[in-house]
């Protein structure tokens, strides 16, 4: 997968709650909520060849994170869809990483009786450079980590488990944490899903676990059964992945990232390419590539 760095966009135009503005200059209110509680829902969506990449499937999540967090945001999706649009066309952008953010507002009392109207933003993400394949994870145990666990699971910006995890990984040599919970099951990564293969079976967390529906898992999940694959969502136990023939992770981000860790065996990942050659071919296919 090939992307341009949003990082080597030079202050790049960004819509500010209504405003479009140079990042450099761009604001976000002092009683923002998010600045204030993390109280605000996120999505980083993939544009590809000009176009962005199911932007109604992350708005869909969006909005069940809003029905949960009881954010009123009156604005249409296809309105956002628009403005999501316009900023790439005003940065010239073909293949990057946009970030659309979403909070309570700006309070004016307790948070709790802010009654609107929410805050928008929208801007570019940082990309991955690309690496050497595949990633080496770790596996590290969620308790020891401020993360909460809902169901349905929300992508919130209140982060700072998934970072701090993340950091401790980066810190070991690791590219992505796995998470393992009090029940010794496998979750998902600080930033990304975790999928592993037996034989034609994928295996992967189930959202009743808590981890959120990515929604580059679901177009895994979605083109598996094209490839002659099963899939099943099971429970996975931390103690039986070294006997997993495969394992990968997947992100809008990176697309699809064989993974391996210590103690696992070699592996020529031959479902894994596959997988990763069929979601870039849809990405590719659906934006017009």
């Amino acid at each position: 997968m090939s992307q341009q760095r949003s990082h080597e966009i030079r202050d790049p135009i960004v819509y500010a709650n209504g405003e479009w503005v140079r990042q450099s200059e761009a604001t976000v209110p002092f009683m923002d909520s998010g600045f204030w509680y993390g109280d605000g829902l996120f999505e980083t969506l993939r544009v590809a060849n000009g176009s962005i990449f199911r932007p109604h499937k992350h708005l869909a999540r969006m909005r069940e994170g809003m029905k949960v967090l009881k954010i009123d945001f009156p604005v249409p999706d296809d309105q956002v869809v628009a403005l999501m649009e316009e900023l790439v066309r005003r940065n010239g952008q073909k293949d990057t990483l946009l970030r659309l953010m979403c909070t309570r507002g700006t309070l004016e009392s307790t948070p709790w009786q802010h009654p609107g109207p929410s805050n928008l933003y929208i801007g570019f993400r940082f990309a991955d450079t690309e690496l050497a394949l595949p990633v080496r994870v770790i596996f590290v145990k969620e308790d020891n980590y401020p993360i909460g666990r809902m169901v349905p699971s929300l992508k919130s910006m209140t982060y700072l488990g998934n970072m701090l995890a993340i950091g401790d990984a980066v810190a070991r040599g690791a590219y992505e944490p796995v998470f393992v919970n009090r029940d010794g099951l496998v979750t998902e990564c600080a930033i990304r899903n975790i999928f592993f293969v037996q034989g034609t079976t994928l295996r992967t967390p189930d959202v009743s676990l808590g981890i959120l529906p990515g929604v580059t898992r679901d177009l895994v999940l979605e083109l598996a059964g094209g490839l002659g694959l099963e899939v099943d969502m099971s429970p996975i136990r931390a103690d039986e992945v070294n006997r997993m023939e495969e394992a990968f992770i997947c992100s809008t981000g990176i697309g699809v990232y064989p993974c391996t860790w210590e103690g696992f065996h070699d592996s020529d990942y031959p479902v894994t390419y596959r997988l990763r050659e069929a979601v870039e071919a849809q990405v590719q296919r659906e934006t017009g590539g």
